[in-house]
């Protein structure tokens, strides 16, 4: 390849790009990958600084040394004369007036070591640098035996990729378990599951020039069945539907079998009814819970009385119901009667005044008047004798008059005996 020069304008754009100037550059020799991480199909400068002699002349090597069969090219800055090519030389190669050198359409075999001899007036002298050309990484892809491991069970994930220097374990919203291991490379993570380690992962691959991320791997972790049940009203009446639930922790979705007294039931899902019950349908149910990938089985059971006594109502009342709390307000009641008349009963015992006593006394043939209360609640039977002749040697009877209403004066001595029943 020549080197080409079209006008002046595009070889001082180019100085000002690559900020060169042989003679303004001072410093260190010293040559520049640009950019630093060159890509493949992408394009690199081999940029020259540091020059502050004359030169005379640039030639360029791939190679570890500046043998004939390495050379790339050699020019003269500023020469109207034309490169000479050598036998590492590719239509893709462009050489500047300042010493640089660009590598467009960058393929892996363009990697490797560059010298650049520069022959002053004094001497010559060698340059080196390293050119890697990287590639992107691939897009990584987890790899595993299964998706749906069993609990306690080792599981190996592999992230496949390649031109990657770091990989990174990734679970959606979530952690890695701590008891993971990782491989020295993080492209293997092995895990002994739980039902916990359930999820999305995920591994990213990146080096010096890109990243990626790989899809999700959606690990699901096989259990159970455990704690197996079966929900359902147990005492239901003549004519009331049965309606038996089975459940259990499992993953993924157990299988059912029903069984009544031992006799399977065709019923293969997990609720189990009879719209109007019998005593024939009276007796043990059985649900069999069963893991198809553990291969484990979980059984339940329960007995479910069918009893006349028991009538379903519209509104959700048995007539049992209706019965307890019938007999519970006749309680009260009863209760409430016997309350009553324990109080009234008191009552009557309870005089509203105390009696007294009262001593009858004789003057002059007559016998004293004794208090009695106003009031009498009861009447005792009385005799009352009358004479018409004063008895002789009268003594002073002395006469307790229990509950009697006031009594007018004695009668008269004309007065013939008589007999009062007082009630």
């Amino acid at each position: 390849m020549y080197l080409q020069i079209h006008h002046f304008s595009h070889c001082v754009l180019l100085a000002v790009l690559l900020g060169l100037a042989v003679d303004v550059t001072s410093g260190q020799k010293s040559i520049q990958l640009i950019p630093q991480y060159p890509v493949i199909n992408g394009a690199v400068t081999l940029r020259v600084t540091g020059i502050t002699e004359e030169i005379l002349n640039f030639s360029w090597f791939k190679a570890p040394n500046t043998n004939a069969q390495y050379q790339i090219l050699t020019y003269i800055p500023g020469s109207s004369l034309p490169p000479v090519n050598g036998p590492q030389y590719n239509p893709r190669i462009t050489a500047f007036s300042n010493g640089s050198l660009q590598i467009k359409d960058l393929q892996i075999t363009d990697g490797g070591n560059y010298t650049m001899k520069i022959q002053t007036v004094r001497a010559a002298q060698d340059i080196n640098v390293y050119l890697t050309v990287y590639e992107p990484v691939t897009k990584p892809k987890i790899t595993g035996p299964t998706t749906q491991p069993k609990e306690n069970d080792t599981v190996t994930l592999t992230c496949d990729t390649s031109k990657a220097t770091t990989i990174r374990w990734i679970r959606r919203s979530a952690g890695i378990s701590s008891e993971a291991k990782l491989s020295g490379d993080n492209k293997t993570l092995t895990i002994i599951v739980k039902r916990g380690d359930s999820g999305e992962y995920r591994c990213e691959a990146e080096n010096l020039v890109s990243k990626e991320s790989s899809d999700p791997y959606k690990v699901s972790v096989a259990y159970g069945p455990d704690k197996a049940r079966i929900q359902g009203e147990l005492l239901v009446g003549l004519g009331s539907p049965i309606t038996l639930t089975c459940s259990a922790d499992s993953e993924p979705d157990p299988e059912y079998q029903w069984r009544f007294n031992g006799k399977v039931l065709e019923q293969k899902v997990n609720k189990y009814g009879i719209s109007n019950a019998t005593t024939e349908n009276q007796g043990l149910y059985t649900c069999v819970v069963r893991n198809t990938v553990t291969l484990r089985d979980a059984t339940v059971s329960v007995y479910v009385n069918v009893s006349a006594d028991i009538i379903s109502q519209g509104n959700g009342i048995s007539a049992m119901t209706i019965g307890i709390i019938v007999a519970i307000v006749l309680l009260l009641i009863l209760i409430a009667a016997t309350i009553y008349l324990f109080i009234m009963h008191k009552r009557r015992k309870s005089p509203s005044h105390t009696n007294s006593n009262v001593k009858g006394s004789s003057k002059n043939g007559q016998a004293d008047i004794p208090t009695q209360p106003e009031e009498q609640h009861e009447l005792q039977y009385a005799a009352i004798e009358f004479s018409n002749n004063k008895p002789k040697n009268q003594e002073k009877p002395e006469t307790i008059y229990e509950n009697r209403s006031p009594q007018a004066p004695p009668p008269s001595d004309n007065v013939v005996y008589s007999e009062l029943k007082l009630c």
